[in-house]
């Protein structure tokens, strides 16, 4: 069905997709930001005895926790917890249902990507390390998740026991497909605090996707040969997220210079990567047209090791070739991707004395 015929009903459409609910062994929690903000997080047990600490799932941009956990079928968090794996979600500041921006309670608008892993980072592993004991823990990032634990891990973050990245560059000028719009629209927001709704548009559009024809829109997130639409379309349901403006200047930064730095431009983080002794898997998918292949491989090549690559593709086994969001989504990640983090993960877990 063409877009022009059906976009006037988007607005009248855009209650009618459910919210799936999350199951009752989810457990809700809320983490504090020494700046004052609380991050909600959400935590499922292992079944059976655990095979390492436990594992933090972390979004991209625009997206909240749920992008980890949508329903009984496509979950990695209760994946990973029924694979032998405690396993945490969260919603970094402004998403989810963790604080929005409220300027009458401290909490300006315009925040950038340094608040996340200067402070919602070190505000997540301290209490999940608190809750479960554990000495250390695990972090799984997808997209800007990745990169966040990239900041962090190179600024001497501490509490990282392995982490994987999942299409995460660490260059967002080599053909994403999205920096044309982006770089022509920051010049003329420069300097100013907002929180650009883009939720909104998600949330008119999902209830009208599955009669849609998937068009460049879709394929610049995923493949629908390995992404079901349901899938797709409850994700822009309900996990996604509004962008604060501080957070799209400094990876319009990262665009216009190739360079992954702090806003300020004082801190190197790609340069610093080279520091991190953390053990990392990066895995990067070939159809994917937001973190291009060789973009997430310039991350890997700066980290400092010990380190592994991973290339989501049919050459290297997988039964279709995965997008940006098929990663987290996809018919067949559990099989295909989940499990080769899972295996990473255990083979650098602690060894029980």
């Amino acid at each position: 069905m063409r877009r022009g015929a059906v976009l006037a009903l988007a607005l009248a459409a855009s209650g009618c997709v459910h919210v799936v609910p999350l199951p009752k062994e989810a457990q809700v929690h809320r983490a504090v930001t020494s700046d004052g903000w609380g991050l909600a997080l959400v935590r499922y047990q292992a079944k059976g005895k655990p095979s390492g600490p436990p594992v933090i799932l972390c979004h991209g941009i625009s997206a909240n926790a749920r992008n980890m956990d949508l329903d009984d079928d496509v979950s990695m968090a209760r994946w990973f917890a029924a694979h032998g794996r405690e396993t945490w979600t969260v919603s970094l500041r402004g998403g989810g249902d963790s604080d929005r921006p409220d300027e009458a309670s401290g909490r300006p608008a315009g925040f950038g990507f340094d608040d996340y892993w200067k402070k919602d980072v070190p505000a997540v592993v301290a209490y999940v390390k608190k809750v479960s004991g554990a000495a250390a823990v695990d972090w799984v990032g997808h997209s800007m998740g990745g990169m966040v634990l990239y900041a962090y891990l190179s600024q001497g973050g501490e509490g990282i026991n392995a982490g994987t990245t999942l299409g995460s560059p660490t260059r967002l000028d080599w053909g994403t497909g999205i920096e044309g719009p982006l770089l022509k629209v920051a010049p003329h927001v420069e300097g100013l605090r907002f929180t650009l709704p883009s939720s909104l548009g998600a949330h008119a559009m999902a209830p009208l996707e599955p009669h849609l024809d998937d068009g460049p829109l879709e394929r610049l997130f995923y493949n629908p040969q390995s992404t079901s639409k349901r899938a797709w379309q409850r994700l822009i349901a309900y996990g996604t997220a509004d962008i604060s403006s501080g957070v799209l200047m400094q990876l319009a930064a990262v665009m216009r210079t190739g360079e992954l730095k702090s806003a300020d431009g004082k801190l190197d983080f790609k340069k610093d990567m080279a520091g991190i002794t953390t053990p990392v898997l990066v895995v990067a998918a070939k159809l994917d047209r937001i973190a291009v292949t060789p973009a997430v491989k310039d991350g890997y090549r700066a980290l400092g090791g010990p380190k592994e690559w991973l290339l989501i593709t049919r050459a290297n086994g997988a039964r279709g070739e995965y997008g940006h969001m098929d990663l987290v989504i996809g018919d067949r990640a559990g099989d295909e991707v989940w499990s080769k983090v899972l295996d990473f993960l255990n083979r650098h877990a602690p060894k029980e004395p």
